[in-house]
This record gives structure tokens, sequence and C-alpha cells, in this order.
């Protein structure tokens, strides 16, 4: 290319905002030429000040409005547009064929926001993107078979298809060193999610948990990694009904039992053990070789509905543990062919800008 590639990563809240950023770092280790923009939509924005200045530090992002949006989605010299939610209005461009067939736009490029326990919606949301990446690997002919179903009907020449699936996450990637044999030296966290457990005397009992974690291991501070602080998202569709911060103030805890809300690369630095429930944080631990307990069978788990998906996803992954093993911290390995379907190669980001340069040439009228 004879310019710098232009590309603008939208996000909207703390999920997409994980995405945008890590997205961003692939982009740029892979083109450090490029002129990455980090576009915060308006009309879905649920992040605080604290979140914004927390994960972008510098601060470099622009707020779009619903005209900006529509407006960099035709603008002819931005080569991609990369989304893990794809907002409306993107959606009902991509369904008019004459956008789609033009050349003088934006590639839309499509990831899911993380662990998808219910992903057909979210295909259907993205059958009419450019290209779409998926995690696990296992998700690909299921898309594949999606569009079979869907598309004919609507769409009988398939000029709707997205013509490119790819596997991969920025937050999935192989990962970067084994888990240790032994219990390393650091602090123990509980990765906590705004759904799951879905009850407070399920959130009561993962308290307690982590309150006889810190009494069994006073050398250590166990430490309850918030997503988010309580007066926090009060607008994001996940709301938290029972906060922790809340929760605690009514149990008598040990002193090296504590709170956080740090940023997700800070606790994986000081981390020896990660322990999770639904959490997509699963990932991230994986990804950075920490231990890993994957813990299920809380107190009223039989009601929480992303139970039974997460542990269908996690089923041979070698990390579920029960409670005896989580108040022992026995962990264990990954399972290698789980993490051969789950966590994508390193070359991400160069895998999407040869897509995106492969679309960069003129397409001839009624092409796909």
């Amino acid at each position: 290319m004879t310019r710098p590639r232009r590309l603008l990563i939208l996000f909207g809240d703390d999920s997409t905002l994980f995405f945008a950023t890590r997205m961003r770092a692939q982009l740029r280790a892979a083109d450090p030429a490029a002129e990455v923009r980090l576009g915060a939509f308006a009309d879905e924005l649920a992040l605080s000040p604290r979140q914004l200045a927390l994960h972008v530090p510098e601060g470099d992002y622009t707020v779009m409005d619903l005209a900006g949006l529509t407006a960099a989605a035709r603008a002819p010299d931005l080569d991609a547009i990369i989304v893990c939610k794809v907002p409306r209005v993107l959606t009902d461009l991509l369904m008019d064929p004459a956008y789609r067939q033009s050349s003088a736009r934006p590639r839309i490029i499509a990831f899911l926001p993380g662990l998808d326990f219910f992903p057909d919606r979210g295909m259907r949301n993205r059958l009419y993107c450019d290209s779409v990446y998926l995690f696990p690997r296992d998700y690909l002919p299921r898309f594949r078979a999606l569009q079979a179903a869907e598309l004919p009907s609507q769409d009988p020449d398939g000029a709707g298809k997205a013509r490119r699936v790819g596997f991969g996450h920025p937050a999935c990637l192989r990962p970067e060193r084994a888990t240790p044999p032994a219990l390393p030296d650091g602090d123990i966290y509980f990765f906590a999610q705004a759904l799951s457990p879905s009850t407070r005397r399920g959130r009561l009992h993962m308290l307690r948990v982590m309150a006889a974690l810190a009494r069994a291991h006073p050398e250590r501070t166990v430490w309850i990694k918030l997503r988010h602080l309580p007066e926090e998202n009060t607008t994001h569709v996940h709301k938290e009904r029972f906060s922790y911060p809340d929760l605690m103030k009514a149990l008598a805890v040990p002193d090296n039992l504590r709170l956080t809300a740090c940023d997700m690369d800070s606790a994986l630095a000081n981390a020896a053990i990660g322990i999770v429930c639904t959490s997509t944080a699963a990932m991230d631990l994986v990804r950075a070789g920490v231990p890993t307990m994957v813990h299920l069978d809380y107190v009223d788990a039989y009601v929480d509905p992303l139970v039974p998906p997460m542990r269908a996803l996690f089923a041979a992954s070698n990390l579920v543990v029960s409670l005896r093993d989580l108040l022992h911290l026995r962990y264990r390995a990954p399972d290698p062919g789980w993490l051969d379907g789950m966590f994508c190669p390193p070359d991400l980001g160069a895998r999407v800008l040869h897509e995106i340069d492969a679309d960069a040439a003129p397409r001839p009228e009624g092409s796909v």
C-alpha cells in the first residue's frame, strides 16, 4: 500500500474496550506504521471516566455519534472497521447490496466479544460482515452451517455471505508459557463476574471460600478482582445485583482478603493462581500461563444459566475443579487438545491485515 493502513476499532463497554486495546496491540505489532484508532460509539458507551483512564490512559480515542460512525463506514480512505459487537447501523448498511458490493468503503471485520455461551444469535448478527473471526475452532463449521441455513431465502446469490471466516481472538492467543508444576509465589485472585453466581447465596458462598483461602494462606493476599466498581456500568446490559463490596460489609473476613479493580495486566502479573466461575478471565489466565481453576459447583449453581455452557466449553480443559480441590489449591495444567481448539496462533494481527489487503483492490460490479 502506498499510504499507511487506516483502521478503526470500536468499543462501548468494558468487554469491548478490553478487546479494542488488545486488538490494537496486535495490529500495531504486525504493522507499526498503521494508523489504528479507537472509537467509542456514543450510543453504546457505558464506561466511567475511571475505567477509560485505567485502560486507555493516553486518552487516544474518539467518541463517535451515529452520524460520525455512519460517515466512517462510508469513508473511502478508511481500510477497515473492526468490532466485537456489531452496531445496528453497520448491520443495516451491510444488508444493503449496494453498500456490500462497493469497493470504496472500509471492510467490516467482526469478532466475538469473548467466550460466547449462546453464540447463535451473535453469529446471526455477523452473517453480512466482510470477515468474521470465531472461537472455539468448532464454531467455524457451525457458522458456515448457519450461513447455509439462513441466507439462501434472503440472499440467493450468496452476495451477503461473509467471504472469510477465521479462527481467533486477541485475548485468546496461544499461551505465552506453560503452567508451572508447583504453585509459584504471589497472590490468589478470584475474578468476579457480573452475572455469576446469580444469587446472593451463591456469591456469599464464593466470598466465604475466598475467606477460607485467606485464612489458610496468611502469607498471601487473596484478591477479589472486580469487573467494575458498584457505581459503575449502571447502564451495562449485564447488571450486578449483589456486589462483593456490599456483601463483604456483612461478614467478618481476614485482613488479607481484599478488593481490587485493577486492570487485567496488573492482576496477571501478580497472580500465583486465578479462580473463576463463568468469567472469560479464564482465557486470560491460561494465555498468561497462570495456574487456573474453574469452579462451577457453588451454591445455587443449578439456577445459573451460564453454568451449563461454561461447563460444556471447559469440559475437556482439565481446569474445572471441585470445592475440595479449590480449597486445597489443587490445580492442573490445561489439556493440550483443548488448548488447540480454543487458542489461536500469535499471528492474528498479521492475518487480519492480510485479509484487509486482499480486499483493497476494487471489485467489479456484482462481485462478492
